[in-house]
């Protein structure tokens, strides 16, 4: 008896548990994170604000958060950059969540598929 998996079981498995790139998830979710928070910045810079009120009262929020931030075209920047590497970090975070148990179950199988066979 063969104590490894045949090609086709293998491309299973793979297919079954394919992995996550973390650089691309946290890439991916960067881009997302730091594009939503220009936007939004952007959105309500040109929207304006009623006379006599502040733009974006609940959106400068977070410059209790994110240092530099406000509600400003350089602010803007600022944030998107920051959405950037909070999304980044996000991400990678996620990629590696989804890829451990994965890895993990996918490692218990195999040896157990190897223990049945001896």
């Amino acid at each position: 008896m063969r104590s490894e998996l045949d090609a086709g079981d293998e491309r299973l498995l793979k297919a079954a548990f394919a992995r996550l790139d973390v650089l691309a998830m946290g890439v991916a979710l960067g881009a997302l994170f730091a594009f939503l928070l220009w936007l939004a910045t952007a959105y309500l810079l040109l929207k304006g604000a009623a006379p006599g009120q502040h733009v974006g009262v609940h959106l400068g929020l977070l410059a209790n958060y994110l240092p530099l931030y406000s509600v400003s075209w350089s602010g803007s920047v600022i944030g998107l950059l920051h959405g950037l590497w909070i999304g980044f970090v996000v991400g990678a975070f996620l990629a590696v969540a989804w890829n451990l148990p994965h890895h993990l179950w996918l490692m218990l199988m195999v040896r157990s598929q190897a223990g049945q066979q001896l």
